[in-house]
């Protein structure tokens, strides 16, 4: 149970609003702790095996990529020097790609989710071990692997769809 900050009374945890007062109840800090969503387990797919290590040396070439979010109908244009962080940010931690205003607590976004790297092979995805997984056209990566990303690649963090797109 958590107490509302606004009233006092006490609400189920997870609430969004105040049920006595309306009072907005998360933390406006940016300290929502991500939950696990139901059947996430049921999705899982093998997926297609991760680069090798040693192709992973970063390469000086930034590449612009675009990325679309079905959700919100947000489209961004981020330009890919070394990497780009993705999740929730906080106050402490401003990330390259901040999910924040497309529900991303909501929809199971870690704050630190995942991580788009330059590599001499082209573009990388690795999960940083996020609580409700990534997954890259359909299939859930395992955490700390590097993924080859392609352009026009669906990606998934938790349940936030976003599609990548690169020259």
């Amino acid at each position: 149970m958590n107490k509302c900050k606004d009233c006092g009374a006490e609400q189920i945890a997870g609430t969004l609003f105040c049920s006595e007062c309306g009072g907005f109840m998360l933390d406006e800090s940016g300290s929502v702790e991500t939950d696990v969503l139901p059947f996430s387990e049921f999705a899982f797919h093998a997926p297609p095996r991760p680069l090798s290590p040693d192709n992973l040396q970063t390469t000086a070439n930034p590449t612009k990529i675009t990325i679309v979010i079905p959700g919100s109908r947000r489209r961004l244009q981020l330009d890919m020097a070394d990497e780009i962080r993705i999740g929730r940010s906080t106050p402490d931690a401003v990330l390259e790609l901040d999910l924040t205003d497309d529900q991303a607590a909501e929809l199971g976004v870690s704050r630190i989710h995942a991580v788009i790297k330059a590599s001499d092979n082209g573009l990388v995805l690795i999960d940083l071990d996020s609580t409700n997984g990534t997954y890259l056209n359909t299939y859930r990566i395992p955490s700390q692997q590097p993924y080859p990303l392609h352009s026009g690649d669906e990606i998934r963090f938790g349940d936030l769809l976003i599609h990548l797109f690169f020259d």
